[in-house]
């Protein structure tokens, strides 16, 4: 869980305190102390031990700032970066075993989908969520946040983009077939096949960017308050 560091802080100066005092108080190394009041983080057992030495409820030293906090570290961005790697090959192996890759390049559906996601994103929340849901993409890389209610704010917002990019990828279906129904009487067998597989991409990018990014971050903001 994560820490006040301002409320420990200031808790340990009232008491007129040093980093050393309050560790040997708590039972807890210098280290520690340090590490806690530097990022906030601290596990359960040190957070009861310094609750109770100022005889509170470790719930009240719990960081409650609107703002996003995260624990930036090395190991955690490699172990994310690693898995969305893993995520993107796996993908990338099935669309090499059923055929070739140029079969799933349309650069048109890909554009329509980006465009429309973003632009009812604007229409839902402006401006500034749109701003706040593209900087929010690097969140993709921690699994150590506290976040208040602005990371609940971004958890929406990206629940509302996934809603969007399946509406703009049944859009275009629905296009995409009024097009080819319309035209079947020109159409030759392996034609009509290989317009229907083309309509089918944009339903293929937005279950990508959906399952494979904005969904698992939307969940992950919304549950990063209850994490310990």
């Amino acid at each position: 869980m994560f820490l006040s560091v301002e409320k420990l802080k200031r808790l340990r100066k009232e008491k007129g305190w040093s980093q050393e005092v309050l560790a040997k108080a708590s039972g807890l190394s210098v280290r520690t102390i340090q590490r806690i009041e530097s990022n906030g983080k601290a596990s359960a057992e040190s957070s009861l031990a310094i609750a109770a030495v100022f005889d509170l409820s470790p719930k009240l030293l719990i960081a409650t700032s609107n703002e996003i906090e995260v624990n930036w570290t090395k190991e955690i961005m490699m172990k994310n970066g690693l898995a969305l790697a893993i995520i993107t090959g796996v993908i990338w192996m099935l669309v090499i075993l059923a055929g070739s890759a140029n079969l799933y390049i349309d650069i048109a559906s890909a554009l329509f989908l980006v465009l429309f996601l973003y632009g009812a994103t604007i229409v839902t929340f402006g401006t500034e969520g749109l701003f706040k849901s593209v900087v929010g993409l690097k969140y993709l890389f921690t699994d150590e946040l506290v976040g208040g209610t602005k990371a609940k704010y971004l958890g929406q917002v990206y629940s509302a983009q996934v809603k969007f990019l399946y509406g703009g990828a049944l859009i275009g279906l629905v296009i995409g077939a009024i097009a080819i129904l319309g035209n079947i009487d020109t159409y030759e067998g392996f034609v009509f096949q290989r317009a229907s597989a083309v309509n089918l991409i944009v339903l293929f990018y937005a279950a990508i960017l959906s399952e494979g990014l904005i969904r698992p971050l939307s969940i992950k903001l919304k549950t990063c308050d209850i994490a310990t």
